[in-house]
């Protein structure tokens, strides 16, 4: 994220680290909180319910070769 270009709306904020931690420090943490808990995001002290939030890929669909 430090390398995203400032200014363009990137959601740094979406940005947790393993099992939902927040890894910002002060004063940023509580900035960071408050914006995720803004968006509905359910937390318990420092950490984002990742059971419920977490973001899981779509799944690929396999691709049928074509025989000739």
């Amino acid at each position: 994220m430090a390398g995203c270009p400032s200014g363009k709306g990137i959601p740094w904020h979406r940005v947790v680290g393993a099992n939902g931690k927040l890894l910002i420090r002060e004063p940023y943490a509580s900035l960071q909180r408050k914006l995720l808990e803004t968006e509905g995001v359910e937390m318990t002290e420092r950490r984002v319910n990742m059971k419920r939030h977490q973001w899981s890929a779509p799944k690929r669909r396999k691709l049928v070769q074509k025989r000739k």
